[in-house]
């Protein structure tokens, strides 16, 4: 049997481009093992799922995390509006400043709530975006099929 590459979809709340900062290194480890990644920022409009087998959603993480937190209102109503989530699995990530509070629970709550199967989260620091940037990446090798 040929190896067939995995589609799999990067939507992004793209706000002050906090997460196109860390989009391209997560994107190319992605395809480093055996992912096909198409990547939509929510503020380019409408996406749909086409044949994706997983989805990482990815949002920032604003101030210290007190009163801003991911995801807001206009990026879960964005994603809980993709048609078939719940027959893939998902991850999540949130690009921070200072802390990430509780991003990660409240992304894997939204992930959950669309009825996606949960891989994993993974939160990047602004100032140091390669610091555990491969768990993502190796979570989805591991537990995407």
């Amino acid at each position: 049997m040929a190896f067939e590459r995995i589609p799999l979809l990067v939507v992004i709340d793209d706000t002050k481009r906090w997460c196109s900062a860390v989009v391209p290194e997560l994107k190319s480890m992605l395809e480093h093992r055996g992912f096909v990644v198409n990547v939509h920022r929510m503020q380019d409009g409408p996406v749909k799922l086409a044949g994706h087998k997983a989805v990482l959603i990815g949002a920032p993480t604003f101030g210290a995390a007190i009163k801003a937190r991911p995801p807001t209102e206009s990026f879960a109503t964005y994603i809980e509006a993709i048609d078939g989530l719940d027959e893939v699995q998902m991850g999540v990530f949130t690009v921070y400043n200072f802390r990430t509070g509780d991003a990660i629970q409240r992304l894997k709550g939204l992930v959950l709530r669309v009825g996606a199967r949960y891989i994993a989260g993974h939160a990047y620091s602004r100032q140091r975006p390669k610091r555990g940037a491969h768990i993502l990446p190796a979570e989805c090798m591991v537990r995407v099929r």
